[in-house]
């Protein structure tokens, strides 16, 4: 495989069909024929010899001539008419599934592979070929596992396999395996140039490249006349870096002696492109048009030049084409994606650069695309996930990653890190603007705010960008210079005065000052320059909603939705919306979403939503039957073979759900999802051992992802499993030993046996790292650990010192408060707990959790009056929440109102149906009410249960009551 001069990553394949066009010339020669007697009884004969034709063996034979001939088209029509004739012929399905390879379709060769097999042709030729099918259909892991211990008797079968072999190795980065893959097709063929040039080819991957000069130097000496020798010459100087003027001349060699060689036509115009000389990339593109004109790589390069050139509709025509003969490409896929943000379909544009990632998991340019294209549309928070992962990559940081994550940051109104990614840009590309802007604000942190300041508004003056216009406004806007963030924010506006940004950031401005009405003006304008602005929909939909206006707040997805009707975000935002506040009905929502599915069949999104709500419903066949037609669809969807598994599972049907989840794993061998997927349906089977065993396969395939690290750890201690638990935190731990949360995992797992000294030891180790790391965000989580297992260890002088510390250091800190407030009704500290709850509603007003436990605290304390106004307004704020819900049905309970509190307590429990503690207090509500027939069932619900519900001596009584 010939490897990218910069990345030194083997090129995307692209798969071609091409067909020929049998010509009949024969009519007008009878016609002549026909002139004389003779003729016509020639002309007799010609048509006998026509009617009974030749004999499928004959058709066979010129068939095979035409493929010596590496004429694979006229192969294909003669193999094609023999099996007219018959049928049964399986070695004619072999040669046509080699002819078509040869021609340039993969897919009809294998389907012809396939059927070869099955009509009982055998051989070593037919194995060879189908590893090298699989190969080029990207599935690698089947080569491997199907052919990585076979041998073939036949030496140039044995060599073709081989070769398979190596390019299955080498994708998975096994260049040992590979190498003695390659070993052995040089013993079965030593003197054929394509095993010679794969054994070059794998030297290069080796990292040998004088080696692989030498090796290929040979080979030419000996076959001259090989273009495919030419052509790995022209990629070998590539690599090597040689004049440019030299690896052009190895690449025209190669199309000179073979005009048909697509990776040479590839490696000029790349070479050309880089050098700068566009003109004569031109021209090399319009050569390859005409010797390859329908293959792949051939639309890629004529799409790129129309992009670059402005003719969009060109570029358009030319990707879309592109994609029918590549559907599966990332490198089509990513085109296709930066044709249509271009054309401002930034809903298609996002779609398809999901695709690459999904497909690459590792890809960065993807990843930063797809991150861009989510921030544009108004997603700043799936925006920040996407990027994330680049964001911690252990090979560096792109400082374009460093600097889209500081612009999303601001949106999101968090200028400290926005200031800190800039900062990080400076360190990785010291000359880039965006650097400039980072040194600036490094002189500002260091306390030489003066310089710093000037120096920013210095480059916003200078810059036509706008990355020094946003760190000057983040400085601003974190001093609270609200009048000076206006100005800079003016700067920027006359920058793009066609764009939302400055209205919204005027916007942020105004509702940091208090101004919600200015705050609003800001978002509207926002959304006038462009309607189809998703953030400042959102911004003013919150709004609405605070105000208790939701009918309001939905109207404004109607704006964008009036100025981009496909805007499926806005679709989704809207029905969630007008969901939750009951503006809309579950089966009304059910119908929209059915129609966006229809209507966007690409995207998971409104399926998985429309899944979710007939599982809520419940109407587990029609859920089935969603998820099963869109795996369907799209079989390698790993969200969508998950649906379905846990639909299947709902549905009893536990056997299709480990199917399902198995084909995550395949088909996913990277993802966690599969192995976590089978973790959980066997944790809930009560096999522990199976539970522990998929934990490990998931830890595995990622010991850097924090997150997997975390869930493994937490389903690991609820199976009792410390040991697997202490293998993904150590794992967290060798991957990423700049990254607290490995250590704050040591801690928990400590705690969960109680061993608090190593608990302890284990939670400051993390402090010590997040610190030295320079974290900027407070590290809470791990804060409220400490304190918690302070508490649980008696040290409660020392927990009472930790936590003032910390509120000293961070007195808005609503989570730490909130848990304290919790520790306080462990204790039974009523009056001290709501002190605790308050204070969080001092900083956060409308957080329905506090006010919840405020309402649960004054009940305790005797006044349910003032109870069940906190409790109804939690459930306004935050309705359908089960835990909210209970605690309103408590009250209501108390307050007499036992009908009422029975239909609310129903509700709890339709959200939450597998928490045992709803359906007692439901079952209690019943008896009180004098409901027996409803308290039976109930409670038999919860006896079946057994020990798995600890309450059970209060089922037993309450079923004794209602004898």
């Amino acid at each position: 495989m010939s490897r990218d001069r910069k990345t030194g990553i083997a090129p995307l394949t692209f798969r071609s069909s091409h067909r020929s066009r049998r010509t009949a010339g024969a009519t007008g020669a009878r016609g002549r024929l026909a002139q004389s007697a003779v003729a016509m009884a020639l002309g007799a004969s010609l048509l006998l010899a026509g009617c009974f034709g030749e004999s499928a063996q004959d058709l066979l034979k010129s068939a095979r001539t035409h493929l010596d001939q590496k004429d694979p088209k006229a192969a294909i029509i003669q193999l094609k008419n023999a099996l007219q004739k018959d049928e049964s012929l399986s070695e004619a399905r072999f040669l046509l599934a080699r002819a078509l390879l040869d021609a340039g379709d993969v897919s009809g060769a294998a389907i012809e592979a396939e059927k070869a097999q099955s009509q009982g042709y055998k051989g070593d030729a037919l194995v060879a070929l189908q590893a090298r099918l699989l190969l080029l259909q990207g599935k690698v892991d089947e080569v491997i596992a199907q052919y990585g211990s076979r041998h073939l008797a036949s030496l140039p079968d044995e060599a073709d396999l081989q070769a398979a072999l190596v390019g299955a190795y080498v994708a998975r980065q096994k260049l040992a395996e590979a190498r003695v893959a390659a070993d052995a097709a040089l013993k079965a063929a030593p003197d054929s140039v394509n095993v010679r040039l794969l054994n070059v080819r794998l030297l290069t991957s080796e990292g040998k490249l004088p080696e692989a000069r030498a090796s290929l130097d040979q080979l030419l000496a000996q076959s001259p006349n090989s273009g495919e020798a030419w052509q790995l010459k022209g990629e070998l100087q590539a690599l090597a870096e040689v004049p440019t003027a030299e690896v052009v001349e190895s690449f025209r060699k190669a199309i000179s002696l073979d005009k048909r060689l697509v990776g040479a036509h590839s490696g000029l115009i790349n070479t050309l492109m880089t050098s700068g000389d566009k003109a004569a990339a031109k021209e090399a593109v319009a050569a390859m048009k005409t010797a390859v004109p329908q293959h792949a790589q051939t639309f890629y390069y004529a799409s790129v030049f129309a992009l670059e050139g402005g003719q969009l509709k060109e570029a358009t025509e030319l990707s879309q084409s592109l994609l029918k003969i590549a559907p599966n490409s990332d490198r089509a896929q990513f085109l296709a994606a930066r044709v249509a943000q271009a054309n401002g379909d930034l809903r298609q544009a996002e779609s398809l650069f999901a695709k690459v990632l999904q497909s690459s998991p590792e890809s960065t340019q993807a990843r930063l695309a797809l991150a861009q294209a989510q921030l544009r549309g108004g997603d700043a928070d799936q925006a920040m996930t996407t990027l994330q992962p680049a964001l911690e990559a252990k090979a560096g940081v792109p400082p374009e990653a460093l600097s889209l994550a500081a612009e999303i940051r601001l949106k999101q109104g968090r200028s400290d890190e926005s200031e800190s990614f800039l900062a990080r840009a400076a360190e990785a590309n010291p000359n880039d603007v965006r650097s400039r802007v980072g040194l600036a604000l490094g002189q500002v942190k260091k306390g030489q705010e003066a310089q710093g300041m000037a120096d920013l508004r210095k480059l916003s003056a200078e810059d036509k960008g706008v990355s020094a216009d946003l760190a000057l406004i983040s400085v601003l806007m974190r001093k609270k210079d609200w009048d000076g963030a206006g100005k800079a924010i003016d700067a920027l506006d006359a920058k793009q005065p066609k764009s939302a940004m400055a209205p919204e950031l005027r916007g942020r401005v105004a509702l940091a000052r208090g101004d919600r009405a200015g705050a609003r003006t800001q978002f509207e304008d926002a959304l006038k320059r462009e309607p189809a602005a998703l953030a400042a929909a959102n911004n003013l939909a919150a709004m609405d909603v605070q105000d208790k206006k939701p009918e309001d707040a939905s109207k404004r997805y109607d704006v964008v939705l009036k100025a981009d009707p496909k805007n499926l975000r806005a679709h989704m935002a809207q029905i969630g919306l007008r969901l939750n506040h009951k503006l809309a009905t579950p089966d009304e929502s059910i119908k929209r979403l059915t129609e966006l599915t229809r209507a966007h069949p690409e995207s998971p999104a409104p399926r998985l939503a429309l899944i979710g709500l007939l599982v809520e419903k419940p109407d587990l066949k029609q859920a089935l039957s969603v998820a099963q037609e869109g795996v369907t669809r799209d079989p390698d969807s790993p969200e969508l073979l998950d649906v379905l598994g846990q639909v299947q599972l709902a549905s009893g049907d536990r056997q299709q759900a480990v199917a399902s989840f198995n084909k995550i794993a395949t088909q996913q061998p990277r993802s966690p999802l599969g192995p976590l997927r089978l973790a959980d349906l066997h944790i809930q089977g009560g096999d522990r051992d199976q539970a522990a065993a998929a934990l490990k396969r998931a830890q595995a395939v990622a010991p850097g992802d924090a997150q997997l690290a975390e869930k493994v750890t937490a389903k690991a201690l609820l199976i009792q499993r410390p040991d697997v638990a202490q293998v993904a935190a150590k794992g967290l731990q060798t991957a990423r030993p700049n990254f607290g949360l490995g250590w704050k995992l040591e801690g928990d797992i400590a705690r969960s046996r109680k061993d608090w000294p190593a608990a302890l030891a284990a939670y400051r180790k993390a402090e010590q790292v997040s610190q030295a790391a320079g974290a900027t965000v407070p590290a809470t989580e791990l804060a409220v650990a400490l304190h918690s297992v302070l508490v649980e260890s008696g040290k409660t002088d020392e927990a009472k010192a930790y936590g003032n510390a910390w509120l000293a250091k961070h007195r808005q800190d609503t989570v730490f408060l909130h848990h304290l407030g919790d520790v306080a009704v462990n204790k039974g500290q009523y009056a001290q707990a709501e002190q605790y709850y308050q204070s969080v509603l001092n900083g956060a007003p409308d957080n329905a959790a506090a006010i919840n436990n405020i309402a649960w605290v004054k009940l305790r304390t005797g006044k349910p009056d003032e109870a069940l106004k906190l409790a109804e307004r939690a459930n306004q704020l935050r309705p359908q929440v089960p835990t909210y819900l209970d605690t309103l049905a408590e009250v209501l309970a108390a307050k007499g109102q036992t009908d009422r509190a029975i239909t609310v307590q129903q509700d709890a429990v339709k959200q939450a149906p597998g928490v045992p503690a709803y359906r007692l207090r439901l079952a209690q509500l019943y008896v009180a009410g004098g409901k027996k027939t409803e308290a039976k069932a109930e409670l038999q619900r919860l006896a079946d249960l057994g020990p798995k519900f600890e309450q059970q001596a209060e089922v037993q009584k309450l079923q004794a009551a209602i004898r």
